[in-house]
């Protein structure tokens, strides 16, 4: 068996997951249920290229993009500072009104799925909140009229996994520290820790500002910890930055910014995303071929259970007409992998007691129970496009560089290791799925949005999805937002609304 669990129980749901894999290939035919089309209610270009997330607050959708790009590519890559915060209304698509959001620092656009313009908006009742990440952030009425703005200098590099949270009229987020993290070089100008912050919506004043340092790449989290609202973060070396802090675990209070707990950590993969599980810190593992998690308890910093998943108990993989409960077989083998078994870090997301994620080599949905130690395997298309289903790199539709409505091209870099080339899936690409009513929508890169049912065992009959693709050119880099009526898509060219 590949993890060190093993029950009764655990044998039966291998058995209960072949069983119903085989009879919903039964019903199927020779095209899977999952396969429908959406229903689209309205395709509303956007202006320019950008890749935030949508925020939805009652009848209005807000996002960020580009302010216009005209000038020539160098190394791949459009650069820019200035981006755009707009306010779409929820029911046709169109433009209620926008605020101009200048930064100060031209950053690469689209790189490695991650820009000025990658941060997920928020709102409650009075406001909505908007930042650059090249240098501004700014909180607006819902009308676009500017409370207050922030600005300073940002660094280099542009790639800034932080995340913003609104609780009781303040906003959480990251912001760059005055302490250096990188010193600056020939190669490299300097690059600055960040320390999360809690700013009062009305005044703009800090409320507190958190004595711990993280970094650029930190990817954390809100949960919460023996009744408490918590911040989960932590501080770990990258594979190309040592930041001779040594690997530490924070659970941040949100009423004061200080430890509610603080611990060590065990090795983790660079760019893993902060999260609890159960109650204890999840620290994904580099172990070779193998899929390495740990759950840590913050009180002691003891490694409570480990998971070491070498093949899956149960992989269901695509024939061409149906899923077949068949032995795992690895499907990229590019050489800057290694035959690494390892997840795609920005892909590790905890909903109660699983873990689902994608393997650097993988071309399936995986799914770890911590309470059974079963962990399931399902292959999923990365692309489905009008004419076909697109299950392999192979057939993968590719553009000849990321274009934007205008039709320019913005991005050349398309092929990369970094997950484009599986779908959507790069190493630091920002988008957390949404879960909403038991439901996790999980949005790919590639126009293809899955659903996941996880109220029920993990097997193809949980995994539905739609796609917003019509010819091999919408890229999908951020969050979509789900209402009663509707499902909301935004691709770097476009705002798409198709019914539930």
């Amino acid at each position: 068996m590949s993890c060190w669990i093993l029950s009764d129980r655990r044998i039966l749901g291998v058995l209960l997951s072949a069983a119903v894999a085989h009879l919903f290939s039964d019903l199927r035919g020779d095209e899977p249920v999952s396969a429908g089309a959406a229903e689209i209610v309205y395709r509303q270009p956007l202006d320019e290229a950008g890749q935030s997330g949508i925020c939805l607050w009652k009848d209005h959708l807000y996002l960020t993009l580009h302010k216009r790009l005209d000038g020539p590519l160098s190394g791949g890559f459009c650069f820019n500072s200035d981006i755009i915060a707009q306010c779409l209304d929820r029911t046709t698509g169109r433009k209620l009104w926008q605020v101009d959001l200048p930064g100060t620092y031209a950053g690469k656009v689209l790189e490695s799925w991650h820009d000025s313009t990658s941060l997920l908006p928020v709102a409650n009742e009075q406001f909505v909140v908007f930042q650059n990440l090249n240098g501004m952030l700014q909180c607006c009425t819902h009308d676009g009229r500017t409370v207050w703005h922030r600005t300073w200098q940002a660094p280099d590099p542009d790639i800034k996994n932080c995340r913003m949270f609104l609780l009781h009229n303040r906003l959480i987020v990251a912001l760059p520290a005055d302490r250096i993290a990188v010193a600056a070089s020939a190669q490299h100008p300097a690059l600055p820790f960040y320390q999360l912050h809690c700013i009062d919506l009305v005044s703009g004043a800090d409320i507190w500002r958190s004595p711990h340092l993280i970094t650029h790449a930190t990817q954390y989290s809100l949960d919460r910890w023996k009744e408490t609202d918590v911040i989960v973060a932590s501080m770990i070396d990258l594979s190309h930055w040592q930041f001779g802090r040594g690997r530490r675990g924070f659970l941040i209070s949100t009423e004061t910014g200080e430890s509610v707990a603080e611990f060590d950590l065990p090795p983790a993969i660079p760019h893993q995303k902060n999260q609890l599980c159960q109650g204890r810190f999840l620290v994904t593992g580099s172990g070779g071929p193998r899929t390495v998690f740990q759950l840590v308890e913050p009180s002691s910093g003891a490694v409570h259970s480990q998971f070491v998943i070498a093949d899956p108990d149960v992989c269901h993989a695509w024939t061409g007409t149906n899923w077949e409960v068949a032995e795992f077989q690895p499907e990229y083998t590019d050489r800057t992998l290694r035959g690494k078994g390892q997840p795609t870090p920005s892909t590790v997301h905890v909903v109660g007691s699983r873990i689902y994620f994608w393997r650097y080599d993988s071309g399936e949905i995986c799914c770890l129970d911590t309470e059974t130690g079963e962990s399931v395997f399902v292959e999923v298309p990365i692309q489905v496009l009008p004419d076909r289903i697109v299950w392999n790199r192979a057939d993968f539709q590719f553009t000849d560089g990321i274009r934007n409505t205008r039709d320019q091209i913005v991005n050349q870099r398309v092929g990369s290791v970094r997950g484009i080339q599986r779908g959507g899936f790069g190493h630091t690409n920002p988008a957390w799925p949404l879960l909403r009513d038991g439901v996790l929508y999980w949005q790919g890169g590639a126009g293809l949005l899955y659903l996941i049912d996880t109220n029920v065992p993990f097997s193809p009959a949980a995994i539905s999805w739609r796609s917003i693709e019509t010819q091999g050119q919408s890229w999908t880099f951020g969050e979509p937002a789900v209402d009663d009526e509707a499902i909301y898509v935004r691709s770097q060219r476009e705002l798409v609304r198709m019914r539930r």
